[in-house]
This record gives structure tokens, C-alpha cells and sequence, in this order.
């Protein structure tokens, strides 16, 4: 019987690395992980892409693909949509809610929602000049600490979370490469 709110780990890795917030923070968490990467393109033309539920599978190492749910047909706070995801034969989907969309600047959302222990994933955008920007994606997985929640006691899930991260920041870059 497989839980589809809890993927398993999946390796993510990338020939290219992206800087990375690098706090001891983050280095010490065990919940938590982030990676940044410069790319050439707006702020604007990121955050569309990033909301563009056809594209942003694209990005990513595990999700495969993303639908709205209900009759939402854009992202703004409280839309809900679904990612079908993939990690080596193991697939699995999750409901996710927005909680954040500021074009432009950031855009979040949770997985799963109304759930106690949920993960936040969150992409913020930083202008560094008119067709530049550093973009910034994070992850807070409170579950991940709590092996009684989180099935499977999940070794090395959080290590994975943020290699994923990083593959998809360079993903990111890429697409907008020349």
C-alpha cells in the first residue's frame, strides 16, 4: 500500500551547480533546503514560467506533470492544482494549494493542503537588472522530522529535496539560456 501524500526519495543531480544559499541554517536543517541560481531573463517572464502549470514540470527532476483542480484556471492565492510525480519506479500524486503569487516576485504554494505537518515550496525572484534576475526556490518540510508522520523513516529524502532543488534552479537557467 502506497501513502500518495509521501513520495519516496529520488536522486536529482546536475553536471551544473547553481550557487546555493549557504547558511548554517539550512546546512544544519533537517526540514529545510534551498538553492538559487542567476538567470537571464525578467522577473516577469520567470514568474510566468514558473505558474505555467504545463511548464514547470519541465524543471524538475520528479514531477512529471501539473493540472488545476476545480474550475481554477490560473494561479493566484487559493488555487488548488495537482502535480503527478515520479521518482525512479515509484509514482505518486499530490494536491498542492497556492499561498503565495506576487508576479514578478514570488510564488509559493503547499503540498499537501490542510494538512498539520505540510510542505511549503516557494520560488522568490529578485530583479538584478532589466533582463536579469536571481531566482531562489525553498522547501520547508516539517514532516520530515517526524518519522511517525512521515512513513517509511526516509533516509536521506531531505539531501534529495535539496539536490532536486538545485537540478531544478539549473533547469530554470537553462531554459532561458540562449
Amino acid at each position: 500500500h502506497r501513502d500518495q501524500r509521501f513520495p519516496r526519495p529520488a536522486s536529482a543531480g546536475s553536471d551544473c551547480e547553481p550557487r546555493t544559499d549557504d547558511t548554517d541554517e539550512m546546512n544544519e536543517s533537517t526540514t529545510q533546503g534551498t538553492a538559487s541560481v542567476d538567470v537571464e531573463a525578467s522577473a516577469t517572464d520567470v514568474y510566468d514560467f514558473l505558474t505555467d502549470l504545463d511548464r514547470l514540470p519541465t524543471l524538475s527532476p520528479e514531477n512529471q506533470r501539473c493540472e488545476f483542480l476545480g474550475d481554477a484556471t490560473a494561479i493566484e492565492v487559493g488555487t488548488r492544482f495537482r502535480g503527478y510525480n515520479r521518482a525512479g519506479n515509484y509514482e505518486w500524486h499530490a494536491d498542492c494549494v497556492v499561498t503565495v503569487a506576487e508576479p514578478g516576485r514570488s510564488f509559493a504554494y503547499q503540498v499537501p493542503p490542510d494538512f498539520e505537518h505540510t510542505t511549503t515550496w516557494s520560488y522568490d525572484i529578485e530583479p538584478t537588472g532589466p533582463t536579469s534576475c536571481r531566482v531562489t526556490e525553498r522547501f520547508d518540510a516539517p514532516m520530515l522530522a517526524l518519522p511517525d508522520v512521515y512513513p517509511g523513516r526516509i533516509e536521506g529524502r531531505r539531501d534529495n529535496l535539496e539536490k532536486a532543488c538545485r537540478t531544478t534552479m539549473e533547469n530554470l537557467r537553462a531554459a532561458f539560456a540562449d
